[in-house]
């Protein structure tokens, strides 16, 4: 009955943006301190929002801050909390909501946001070719720079999409992050992150891929009576206690010792294999 209701029950809201979607453009993972939540692209594009949050989120957080009249300059709605940077301009809007008016957050330095009026804009001179396609997608992209179209400063040939480079920067993460066409990195991850591209600071996605798509190694001991301290599941990395797995079918294991093993021994084989060998 407890879990049939734990089951009904919605998924946690936002604070700040008001919506319990993970999957939103831009806000990133839902955090929850002391019973309070919000994503966390969110709380860093927000000015002056104290929170229990642990670093490195800027700024702090008072109950105050997570009902703020202000109102969206896209949806309408109260509760917005990212605002435009530009002295005097009054705009403030939700982080969910700001890529429908081609609002920009900047990730990194002070976090700054921009509306579609003074947001940063790309100065790179270069003409198209005829109809020009994105070099990541392949589908055509608009005739000059605005804030879907981009193009890589350094080489001025590669025109992309914002959300295909987007995409790309995720997967890459900022190590790999570079122009798809010259593979430029100096001038060209700076001119992303100034234009609103969120760039994580992880290994690329391949990378992490490639690792899960590795064997897991049997990781315990197998021994009638294990007699290590620490466990089945513990092992040194030489010694008595190494961690020797069955030559033959590498699905069990033994500490040396557990087994009567020398230190010299280099090969061991369980008794299952031992027996269908006879």
């Amino acid at each position: 009955m407890l879990s049939s209701m734990a089951a009904a029950l919605p998924p946690p809201e936002c604070v700040l943006c008001h919506r319990s979607d993970t999957s939103l453009d831009g806000c990133g993972l839902m955090l929850k301190v002391d019973g309070v939540c919000a994503h966390v692209h969110c709380l860093v594009s927000s000015p002056r929002l104290p929170a229990p949050f642990p670093e490195p989120l800027p700024g702090t957080w008072s109950p105050q801050a997570c009902v703020i009249p202000s109102r969206c300059c896209v949806c309408r709605k109260k509760g917005a909390t990212v605002a435009c940077r530009q002295k005097r301009c009054s705009r403030r809007f939700h982080l969910p909501c700001s890529s429908q008016r081609g609002c920009i957050s900047q990730f990194f330095g002070e976090y700054s946001s921009f509306c579609w009026e003074h947001r940063p804009q790309q100065t790179v001179e270069t003409l198209q070719e005829g109809h020009t396609t994105c070099i990541i997608c392949m589908e055509v992209v608009e005739d000059s720079l605005s804030y879907t179209t981009m193009v890589c400063p350094s080489c001025k040939h590669a025109w992309f999409h914002r959300a295909c480079i987007q995409g790309q920067a995720y997967r890459a993460g900022l190590g790999q992050f570079a122009c798809p066409h010259c593979r430029d990195q100096e001038r060209f991850v700076p001119e992303m992150l100034q234009m609103g591209i969120r760039v994580p600071n992880m290994c690329p996605a391949w990378e992490q891929e490639e690792e899960l798509a590795l064997p897991q190694l049997h990781g315990r001991c197998d021994a009638r009576q294990c007699l290590y301290r620490g466990g089945r599941e513990q092992w040194e990395e030489e010694g008595p206690w190494q961690l020797l797995l069955c030559s033959s079918c590498a699905a069990s294991g033994t500490h040396r010792r557990c087994s009567g093993l020398g230190d010299t021994t280099q090969q061991w084989e369980c008794a299952g294999c031992r027996t269908s060998r006879r």
